[in-house]
């Protein structure tokens, strides 16, 4: 069986979830909280990153992208790479432009307000763990809130820039798919479902991985608004409907 751990709620996490159940393979998910995850991700995979995966036979692999291109190699149907070689490569930059300065500037953005919303916070990142677990982690987030400032580099300049480069990529996805509805060719790629993820944290979705836990926090609900009317959130609304696949092969 093929073990994902995990953030629940998480762009570069999503990816991977989003490629398992794209690809029909039946996983088991692990969810960890941020913070008192590192010890064990470090000994599982010798690094603190989430996503890792961990195969039947035991190979282990962290990183979102480097995982969804390893699942297509095992299982390469439905394809997630374009056959077409150019098209290929315009996939990868775009996967690579996305997982760099848009994800990281997006989610500074938003940690900005969710670091002073400790409740909600602990509601959305300590999903799937006991009563107990998320009781302490409560009670733990004054020093999380430190590691994540630290982790992250926010500081006074982190909202602007990350809002304007979040409405920059949105920007970009409206306009490279207004003509076929996907950003490399007429078919759902690799570089779709990077995007749409990566941009998911900032987009009211009702799909269970990603939804935020209702009611929103009012700052977090004024950061949604800001995106909420814009073409390319209404994209990574069309792809989920169109190619989130449903959580069945999930255990």
């Amino acid at each position: 069986m093929i073990e994902l751990h995990m953030f629940p709620m998480s762009h570069y996490n999503e990816k991977a979830r989003w490629a398992l159940d794209y690809k029909g393979i039946p996983h088991t998910r692990i969810p960890y909280m941020p913070g008192p995850h590192a010890g064990k991700i470090k000994k599982l995979s010798g690094q603190t990153q989430t996503p890792v995966i961990r195969f039947g036979e035991g190979d282990v692999l962290a990183g979102s992208t480097d995982i969804v291109l390893e699942l297509e190699k095992r299982f390469p149907q439905p394809a997630l790479l374009p056959a077409d070689e150019d098209a290929r490569k315009q996939a990868m930059d775009l996967v690579e432009k996305f997982d760099g300065d848009i994800a990281v500037k997006e989610r500074r953005s938003l940690f900005v307000h969710l670091i002073d919303e400790p409740d909600y916070l602990c509601s959305m990142f300590a999903q799937g763990q006991t009563p107990t677990k998320r009781f302490i982690y409560r009670r733990m987030l004054p020093l999380v809130k430190g590691m994540m400032r630290r982790s992250m580099d926010i500081d006074p300049d982190a909202l602007e820039e990350g809002n304007a480069l979040t409405r920059h990529a949105f920007d970009l996805v409206a306009a490279q798919t207004r003509d076929t509805g996907y950003l490399v060719g007429d078919q759902f790629t690799i570089a779709d479902l990077t995007a749409a993820a990566i941009l998911a944290p900032s987009v009211q979705l009702d799909y269970a991985d990603m939804m935020k836990p209702r009611p929103v926090a009012p700052s977090i609900q004024a950061y949604l608004d800001q995106f909420a009317d814009h073409p390319g959130a209404q994209w990574v609304r069309t792809m989920y409907a169109r190619h989130r696949a449903p959580l069945a092969a999930a255990a």
